[in-house]
């Protein structure tokens, strides 16, 4: 007998249950889908109001170690709060936010917090002031209020000609006694901080009285220039033998203003060559080596000088680092990688930018400077 004759095929009744169960299902893909595209859109959307932001901060003159905080900060925050700070319109939010993470944060010293906020949200005109009087600060200016060996973080709710109103959220109750000798720490980043002389003359739980006593002091990233001329050996680096194992893939070098500024003269060149139909257009007509010339400013952050006679000041344009060496009359001897490039008030006058000195040498050679008569630096 054949079996397969015998089976008796039934086909399941389709029931309309499950077109329902069908577009359920669909629809239930469909959102989850959708889901899937928000989130890794409102990441994309985070990740870059973040890369946005730390541009922002570069702008503004924040170091690396002030980008760590900033970054600290980001980190702490839930993905809202992520989004709605780091937007450009919302730096009021933002700077409350900072404000209320330090109050609560040890990690940092309070002048690094000063500082921070005074780079991040002063603006432009005030960015350049420096502090002469109290009418030199800002309503809501962030500060340091520094007493008995501590320094604590404070901002300016009002002022008088001699006298601030400090916030006292965050201080320390045995800071706020009336007569205790204090300083305001203030900073702006043209010039660096400021201390401000006074005391403590009256307290409550949500104020302080400060009384300003007129005197005030620099303190921090201010800067001297030495105007005495100092023997300068200036060497293209790294030094031929050690070019190869530090070279650089030039295709990748970000770009900077120097560097853009010099493609744009090596273009104009050979422009100009093309139109004169020369046919060496392409040969580096100079090539960068080694001299010997005198300081015209010297601070701790970098050499102005003249090229000497013979040294062509076209060489700039085809190297990127160079190696200066100097010494002060029984002191101590530096060696300083450095940018090169023109200033923009003088046609003779270049500047060395040093790269590579560290806080040590820098804090040695404003010393140094210090020493022998340096007055405020200006390397323009």
């Amino acid at each position: 007998m054949n079996f397969m004759a015998q089976v008796v095929w039934i086909f399941p009744k389709f029931d309309t249950i499950y077109i329902f169960y069908i577009v359920l299902m669909g629809l239930a893909a469909f959102i989850y889908v959708k889901f899937m595209n928000y989130l890794q859109n409102k990441q994309a959307s985070v990740v870059n109001h973040w890369v946005e932001f730390q541009r922002y901060a570069i702008a503004r003159k924040c170091n690396q170690v002030e980008l760590n905080i900033l970054r600290d900060f980001y980190e702490h925050l839930n993905e809202e709060e992520r989004e709605i700070y780091l937007l450009p319109e919302n730096r009021n939010k933002l700077k409350n936010a900072l404000y209320r993470y330090f109050l609560k944060s040890n990690a940092n010293t309070t002048e690094k917090e000063v500082n921070l906020f005074d780079k991040l949200f002063r603006s432009g005109v005030e960015f350049k002031k420096e502090i002469l009087s109290l009418n030199d600060l800002t309503i809501g200016e962030v500060a340091a209020l520094e007493a008995d060996g501590r320094e604590e973080l404070t901002y300016v709710m009002q002022k008088t000609s001699d006298e601030l109103l400090l916030s006292a959220k965050g201080i320390s109750k045995d800071l706020l006694v009336p007569g205790k000798e204090a300083k305001l720490y203030v900073f702006r980043p043209s010039s660096g901080g400021y201390l401000l002389d006074g005391r403590v003359i009256r307290t409550n739980d949500s104020g302080v009285i400060f009384h300003f006593n007129g005197k005030i002091e620099r303190k921090g990233e201010s800067h001297l220039m030495l105007l005495d001329k100092i023997s300068l050996t200036v060497s293209p680096w790294p030094p031929p033998e050690q070019k190869k194992e530090l070279e650089l893939d030039k295709n990748k070098l970000m770009l900077s203003e120097e560097n853009i500024d010099k493609q744009l003269e090596v273009l104009k060149r050979i422009a100009k060559d093309q139109k004169e139909n020369n046919e060496k257009r392409f040969d580096i007509k100079e090539t960068a080596k080694p001299f010997i010339t005198l300081s015209e400013r010297l601070s701790d952050r970098g050499i102005l000088f003249t090229f000497p006679t013979g040294i062509s000041p076209e060489i700039w344009k085809h190297q990127d680092l160079w190696e200066v060496g100097f010494s002060f009359e029984k002191g101590p001897e530096f060696h300083i990688r450095a940018k090169m490039m023109p200033t923009k008030q003088k046609s003779d006058l270049y500047l060395l930018r040093f790269v590579d000195a560290d806080d040590t040498m820098r804090k040695t050679l404003y010393e140094e400077i210090r020493k022998r008569g340096g007055v405020r630096e200006v390397l323009s």
